[in-house]
């Protein structure tokens, strides 16, 4: 029982750390959009979507690695319920739940969609089962061939801007109308 115990611990220990470096990626991301976004390019944008996208892969593996408890085995019982400010639980959670009263325990602990949410899916999953497999193959096949008349079409205008430095004709147009004055003739 011990041995669980410990290894509970140090999976959680991993998880936190994970979880805060991610925490920390994210806020110095947002604090990139909103403060210095005049001076932000998209290599430095998609750099920070790389640096995310590995950071929720690494928490993914850590969850998913053999070694790691089952978390969802694991019993969570609030042990006191206050409708009354608690100071401590504030700072441990930096200000997003200022209490844990019997309005806000079910929402925090839920192990199941809102039931709103719930219907909504299954409203969805009964729409998806009531296509048929020809119907949803003439979609699939209608689909793809949208996307690759759009895929054809972007890259014959790429080839043409690449041969010959040619403008699309919509661009043309624009500059040609935004170059002359309103009021001259």
């Amino acid at each position: 029982m011990q041995r669980e115990e410990k290894q509970l611990e140090a999976s959680l220990d991993a998880l936190l750390n994970q979880v805060a470096d991610l925490k920390n990626s994210l806020g110095s991301f947002i604090y990139k959009l909103e403060n210095e976004y005049d001076r932000l390019t998209w290599p430095s944008v998609l750099d920070s979507f790389a640096l995310l996208s590995g950071q929720l892969n690494t928490l993914n593996k850590v969850l998913k690695h053999e070694k790691t408890p089952l978390f969802r085995n694991q019993v969570i019982i609030p042990l006191v319920l206050s409708p009354d400010r608690d100071e401590d639980l504030m700072r441990q959670t930096e200000g997003r739940v200022p209490v844990f009263s019997h309005e806000v325990v079910p929402d925090h602990l839920r192990t199941k969609p809102d039931p709103e949410v719930e219907e909504q899916e299954k409203q969805l999953t009964t729409d998806a089962a009531r296509i048929g497999a020809d119907a949803a193959q003439k979609q699939i096949q209608s689909l793809n061939k949208m996307c690759s008349n759009l895929l054809e079409k972007i890259s014959k205008e790429e080839r043409e801007s690449e041969s010959g430095g040619k403008m699309p004709s919509g661009i043309k147009t624009n500059i040609k109308s935004a170059s002359m004055h309103p009021y001259q003739r």
